[in-house]
């Protein structure tokens, strides 16, 4: 039996690379799902290299707008995702500990070493192998690592805990065989606790830096990629996800992993989906958005509002026969070709749950809808780490059978974009 009731919501954050988002999501019942939003960027010279600090007092300002936004709302639980592989070395215990330099998704890495077995790489052990290869002395300070969202939890109250989407993800983290393989502290890597669960709760000292409920639950969270997959409804088989912000992955959930040589080279990638026993596979596209910031820096346009900007660029293109602005057609071709890619490889896509930055514009959508010649979904919550986050602690509390199933509760297609059928 759920505990949930009529005005119940889950705080949800994300710590992303530059700001930290967070949202008041209703599990209620009531007619709309975001209740408030709020998106911090983090208050520093260097903005994302700054320290994991950083992080800790935008969640606190993120909190006070929240409360400001919907102060009636109940909140029943709290559950953070963030940005991987992103790993914080922590000198001394999580709550209190210090924490050292993150190790930022961007920074450099050792290659992975030959897995012996043919089977997966962690996406974690290289960033902590050039740490321990480049800086031998924090490496030695180091008592644990956190990625980000595990890191922030724990400073709430949380166990220092690896959160692991599913089972199937294991090989992707690490095991003893990788740690070796890396020549890494074993000891330095906390337990797993799966996606969804109990994994603490608000300590008194946050909540009153917080304005929380001191006891408050703390959910599990994972990785914004799949947290954003889960928010974004693409739960069963061919349901697709179109995440796309400076950069864009197309992803398709699929019952079965795919053949080796299908994903053997780029740009197909094949990982398991949030679902345990589905599996994803996706194209990447790394600019896609970034194209257009890049065109809006180098034209001096940088202060005009997206959504104008791209009303004049389309108007400047109208007219029978016209192109498209160059801008918008490299960034939708990028998005034909991944489309065709997808297709070559027996995954053909009609309709895509369109998420991210770049959903929030009405014009790219509908621009980007007949360029590609497929139908745009647009949620509700378009930030869909945050749903994915909502839908993570709804399981939790016990208002769903399954992840999956709570998924299906939260994400509300809003609008559709091109061809309806």
């Amino acid at each position: 039996m759920g505990k949930t009731r009529k005005g119940s919501a889950i705080l949800c954050a994300d710590v992303g690379t530059t700001s930290l988002k967070a949202a008041l999501i209703d599990i209620g019942g009531g007619e709309k799902r975001l209740l408030a939003f709020s998106r911090e960027t983090y208050q520093a010279s260097g903005g994302a290299a700054g320290s994991a600090e950083l992080w800790e007092a935008a969640f606190y300002r993120a909190v006070k707008v929240l409360r400001g936004l919907a102060p009636a709302a109940s909140i029943e639980a709290l559950c953070i995702s963030g940005n991987g592989p992103t790993l914080v070395p922590l000198e001394g215990n999580a709550l209190t500990g210090r924490a050292l330099p993150p190790l930022h998704w961007f920074s450099p890495k050792l290659p992975a070493p030959p897995s012996g077995d043919g089977g997966a790489r962690s996406l974690f052990l290289p960033y902590a192998a050039y740490f321990r290869q480049n800086e031998p002395q924090n490496y030695a300070k180091t008592d644990i690592f956190l990625s980000c969202q595990e890191w922030l939890s724990a400073r709430l109250g949380a166990a220092p805990v690896t959160v692991l989407p599913t089972a199937y993800y294991r090989p992707y983290y690490y095991d003893e065989k990788q740690l070796a393989a890396f020549s890494l502290d074993s000891r330095k890597f906390p337990p797993f606790a799966p996606l969804g669960t109990f994994i603490g709760h608000v300590s008194t000292k946050a909540a009153r830096l917080g304005g929380l409920v001191a006891g408050l639950p703390i959910v599990s969270g994972g990785p914004d990629f799949i947290m954003a997959l889960l928010g974004s409804g693409a739960v069963e088989p061919g349901l697709v996800c179109d995440r796309a912000g400076s950069s864009e992955g197309i992803n398709v959930c699929v019952k079965e992993a795919p053949p080796a040589a299908a994903v053997a080279a780029p740009p197909l990638r094949s990982l398991p989906h949030a679902v345990e026993g589905l599996w994803n596979v996706s194209v990447v596209l790394p600019e896609s958005g970034s194209i257009f910031d890049r065109y809006r820096l180098e034209t001096g346009q940088q202060d005009i509002p997206y959504e104008e900007m791209l009303k004049n660029m389309a108007c400047a293109a109208a007219g029978e026969g016209a192109a498209l602005h160059p801008v918008l057609q490299k960034i939708a071709d990028g998005v034909r070709l991944a489309l065709e890619t997808l297709r070559k490889a027996g995954y053909p896509v009609s309709e895509m749950r369109h998420s991210g930055g770049q959903a929030k514009s009405r014009l790219w959508n509908s621009l980007k809808a007949d360029v590609c010649g497929c139908t745009l979904l647009v949620p509700e919550i378009v930030d869909t780490e945050l749903a994915g986050n909502a839908a993570a602690a709804t399981f939790a509390l016990g208002d769903s059978r399954s992840i999956a199933a709570a998924c299906k509760k939260i994400v509300v297609i809003k609008t559709r974009y091109g061809r309806t059928a």
